[in-house]
């Protein structure tokens, strides 16, 4: 099987993103935005083809022969940094999504996200570590960290994907009493397109940061104009 390229991925350019702090009625001013605390990777969207398949180790080109002439599937992947603060203010949760679209198209010439890894995870892992596989099917498997509970387990989840086969994919993490949100996740999703249909992905972000005097603030990320909005092909 063939695991992404993350050195591809981890040399994409990053970006320094503002977080901007909802309007809450019980702060005395308005916040200023916080910076320095998050970044975001430029995606990197790469094709998945039969002849890519042939060439490795895969076992999926028999999948994407028999999708010609119906479906593409791309393999788009970023990389998301959390930092601690310098006054000690924790990331509560974060959330990060990503909103397929493929303008002026029916609901049936829609893309989706057709595999989408990390799924569930109880801890973080360093993407430098991380080992990407692709099934028979163009499923992705986050090969030796997926989350397997134990019977009557309840274990916390540090971070859970959701919107498998839909248009909207979404990851949210969560700090837990063991570990903090801080340091660097690796995200992927394989996204299938109809033949010959243009699609974008559109990226959002939000987070919650725990203060010390008004407690929780939720914030959303001002993205840049080269992460907002990525044209998968």
């Amino acid at each position: 099987m063939m695991p992404p390229d993350q050195t591809t991925e981890a040399a994409a350019p990053a970006y320094d993103v503002a977080l901007v702090p909802t309007l809450l009625l019980h702060t005395p001013s308005p916040l200023p935005p916080m910076t320095g605390r998050v970044s975001l990777g430029t995606p990197v969207v790469r094709p998945l083809t039969a002849a890519q398949a042939a060439e490795g180790d895969g076992d999926w080109q028999d999948f994407l022969e028999s999708q010609v002439g119906r479906y593409d599937y791309m393999l788009l992947s970023l990389v998301c940094s959390f930092r601690p603060a310098r006054d000690g203010s924790p990331f509560v949760d974060a959330g990060i999504g990503i909103r397929l679209e493929a303008p002026d198209e029916p609901t049936d010439r829609q893309p989706i996200a057709w595999s989408i890894s990390p799924k569930k995870r109880a801890a973080p892992v360093s993407p430098s570590v991380t080992q990407l596989k692709l099934t028979a099917k163009l499923m992705l498997v986050e090969a030796g960290v997926e989350y397997a509970p134990e019977q009557g387990s309840r274990e916390e989840l540090f971070v859970v994907g959701m919107g498998e086969r839909d248009s909207d994919p979404e990851w949210r993490f969560s700090a837990t009493a063991d570990t903090p949100l801080v340091g660097d996740e690796s995200l992927a999703l394989i996204v299938r397109v109809p033949t010959g249909v243009l699609a974008r992905a559109h990226i959002t972000m939000a987070a919650t940061v725990k203060q010390r005097r008004l407690g929780l603030i939720p914030y959303r990320a001002e993205l840049p104009a080269a992460l907002r909005t990525i044209d998968v092909r």
